[in-house]
């Protein structure tokens, strides 16, 4: 543990007084929770939609990351319109630092013939950034050399944008989080930010002759400017109940999947298999998914007759 805490304290003598960020974790069963990335998904279907996620990443390393979200979203019709509205938490630790957002969603919803819908997102909320110095080792002959870090980080505003284009057959959403790439003081001496981070996310449903087997072809696209991240999943789901399949990430290796949904409850898992350099110390990554949905009863219209016996 110790190297890697070491590890740390030596970049932020690499990078000076800045530190630049690209913190959004890394998620492989992400379309369970789209709105994470895009909310201009909330309210994309006719249910209130129930998530939980929690991954536990390079296991076997010490401060390795760990991931829990939660989501909630659902429709709303007003005025005549239609809408969507959300809310998500997101809470995250790596190494020395911890990361807490908490997010509220709309999306408005411009509606074409047959099921198709284009939906323009907002979301504002706080990100909460914590920093454990004292935590750090250095070594007693190189501390003379090294100067830390002492503050714990802050609390800033956040907010994101997003569009969509939902289909009965595919959805895509183009979309940006930490907007205002929000800054945190550590001290005096070193800061760091919250990088604007693009997303592009699709999926696709082919259905084949046997009418039991969809397959779900979806992507998730990644990137801050500097690093670039891509997931490519080829799956399928057998008569609405259990789905799996497999996904390939850039520079990094292969994802497991694995799925059921009973009636209103679906639940997921995945391993990912590293191919780089970090499974010679990790013994890979899990993450684990539950789902609950809650069918929205709309109201029926009652029309009135006149009655026949009064003609």
């Amino acid at each position: 543990m110790r190297y890697k805490l070491l590890f740390l304290s030596l970049l932020f003598v690499a990078v000076g007084n800045s530190l630049h960020s690209q913190w959004d974790a890394q998620i492989s069963q992400y379309w369970k929770v789209k709105t994470l990335y895009n909310p201009a998904f909330a309210g994309a279907t006719d249910n209130i939609e129930l998530n939980l996620l929690h991954r536990m990443q390079w296991v076997g390393v010490d401060n390795a990351p760990r991931t829990s979200v939660g989501a909630a979203h659902m429709p709303l019709e007003f005025l005549g319109k239609q809408h969507g509205v959300g809310l998500y938490t997101f809470n995250g630790k790596m190494g020395l630092f911890s990361n807490t957002i908490m997010s509220g969603q709309y999306a408005y919803k411009f509606d074409f013939k047959k099921g198709k819908t284009l939906n323009i997102g907002l979301q504002g909320g706080m990100a909460d950034v914590g920093f454990d110095a004292n935590k750090i080792y250095i070594p007693e002959d190189q501390k003379g050399d090294i100067i830390l870090p002492t503050g714990s980080g802050g609390r800033k505003v956040d907010f994101g944008f997003g569009v969509s284009w939902i289909t009965p057959d595919y959805y895509v959403g183009l979309s940006t989080t930490h907007l205002l790439e929000p800054e945190f003081e550590l001290d005096d001496n070193y800061t760091f930010f919250i990088a604007r981070t693009y997303y592009l996310i699709g999926q696709y449903n082919i259905r084949l002759i046997d009418p039991f087997i969809v397959l779900q072809p979806s992507v998730l696209l990644k990137t801050d400017g500097v690093a670039t991240q891509c997931d490519i999943t080829a799956k399928a789901e057998y008569k609405n109940t259990f789905n799996g399949g497999i996904s390939w990430r850039k520079d990094d290796g292969f994802v497991f999947l694995l799925g059921i949904r009973i009636g209103s409850l679906q639940a997921g898992y995945s391993y990912d298999y590293s191919t780089s350099e970090i499974s010679n110390v990790s013994h890979g990554s899990h993450e684990f998914s539950v789902g609950y949905s809650i069918p929205i009863q709309k109201k029926k219209t009652i029309r009135s007759h006149k009655s026949i016996r009064l003609l």
